[in-house]
């Protein structure tokens, strides 16, 4: 059985890799919770609020917020001036809306989780020199905690790496889903159209009018 000195640097380097893992996973962790909240699916009558209250605004705003917002501005514009399909106006205020989680949200979650696996090789690396060292020192201790650091800084990383990568799918599913109520409610509005004042069918908007 190993004496304490043995489990002492083995624990000592163990917990070392594990903080070494731990703020870029921490901080991939704290970036899903947000995106988990922008990502939520929200009732009709939420959707069809064209801005957010002001206790709203000082937490995460939804994606489907920001998207009935820009799909409003967007069609509004349109049918003043561009006159484009109403589809290819939905489309392209989905792929903003798709470009600002990606911005915000996707990719800085990716790129804490890229960096585990080289954190963790290094960890495995330097862990064999220390291991090969100790082995010519013939310092048992040294080896054991050489192992310790070796072994723990790999399968932190990987399973820290899995962690992020597969809340990562799961958050992008939940903003289809939000994304792909908005478009219901615009193929609904669609088969409705409203009429303006000059008498010109137009298609009406799935979101209620500001406030004035």
């Amino acid at each position: 059985m190993p004496n304490l000195p043995d489990e002492t640097i083995a624990i000592a380097l163990t917990l070392a890799a594990l903080a070494a893992v731990w703020l870029p996973f921490l901080r991939g962790a704290k970036l899903c919770l947000q995106a988990w909240a922008a990502t939520a699916r929200l009732q009709p009558n939420d959707l069809k609020r064209a801005t957010p209250s002001a206790s709203e605004r000082r937490k995460v705003e939804p994606m489907a917020t920001l998207m009935t917002r820009v799909l409003r501005k967007s069609i509004d514009h349109n049918n003043e001036t561009e006159h484009h399909p109403a589809d290819f106006v939905f489309d392209a205020a989905r792929q903003y809306v798709m470009h600002e989680y990606q911005s915000h949200y996707s990719s800085l979650i990716s790129m804490y989780a890229n960096l585990l696996p080289p954190i963790g090789f290094v960890g495995t690396t330097g862990g064999m020199l220390i291991l090969f060292l100790s082995m010519h020192l013939s310092d048992s201790s040294l080896e054991l905690g050489a192992l310790a650091v070796a072994l723990t800084s790999s399968v932190f990383a990987l399973v820290a790496f899995s962690i992020l990568e597969g809340f990562k799918v799961t958050l992008y599913r939940r903003l289809l889903l939000s994304l792909g109520d908005i478009h219901d409610l615009f193929e609904r509005s669609m088969s409705t159209p409203a009429t303006n004042a000059s008498g010109t069918a137009r298609a009406a908007v799935p979101v209620a009018a500001p406030a004035r």
